[in-house]
């Protein structure tokens, strides 16, 4: 059995307390990526650890995991928050002041990112249709449903999607107006 000294206790009750701290007060579900450029901006504690840490949360409870457009997403649970509620004064003051600062820095990327979707689901002939979407104030942008002959091409192309939406939107824009424009010509 490992025993743990009383610092090594308190730093795994308060590493935990800021993973369930962070998501409360960013309230909304995030992905892996997303809370481990949260935590390591503010270097609060190795990738290791804190993929440990969000393991241990889930099986408690205190964390649940969901999937949505594709994507693994981590939520705070009731009993994540009542936790919270009577243990955040153990988080040090000044660690939750720069975690305040990291997530109003944050938080409209993070919004931002969750507009940007893309999957593929497999089709009856051998093909996989991908479907993309741009996402701002709850209304589409854009839409886009391709078929593709395999797997990898609409893997390649959600990744794309969520990596450089932008710069896809303008170049379909712009060849719509370019198209136009030689009309009108």
């Amino acid at each position: 059995m490992i025993k743990l000294t009383n610092n090594a206790l308190n730093d795994l009750t308060e590493n935990k307390l800021i993973l369930l701290y962070i998501l409360k007060n960013l309230d909304m579900p995030l992905t892996n990526v997303q809370i481990t450029d949260t935590i390591m901006n503010d270097g609060l504690m190795n990738y290791f650890v804190l993929q440990q840490y969000l393991s241990d949360l889930v099986n408690a409870k205190q964390i649940k995991i969901y999937h949505k457009d594709g994507k693994q997403l981590y939520k705070i649970t009731h009993k994540g928050r009542e936790t919270l509620t009577y243990f955040e004064n153990r988080i040090d003051f000044s660690k939750r002041e720069n975690i305040h600062k990291t997530i109003l820095n944050k938080k409209a990327d993070f919004k931002r990112s969750t507009e940007v979707i893309s999957d593929y689901t497999p089709s009856d002939n051998n093909e996989y249709i991908v479907d993309c979407k741009i996402i701002e104030n709850h209304t589409a942008l854009i839409e886009l449903k391709l078929t593709v002959g395999t797997k990898a091409q609409a893997k390649a192309m959600c990744e794309d999607w969520r990596k450089n939406p932008s710069r896809i939107y303008s170049q379909i824009i712009s060849a719509f107006a370019e198209k136009e424009n030689k009309k009108s010509l």
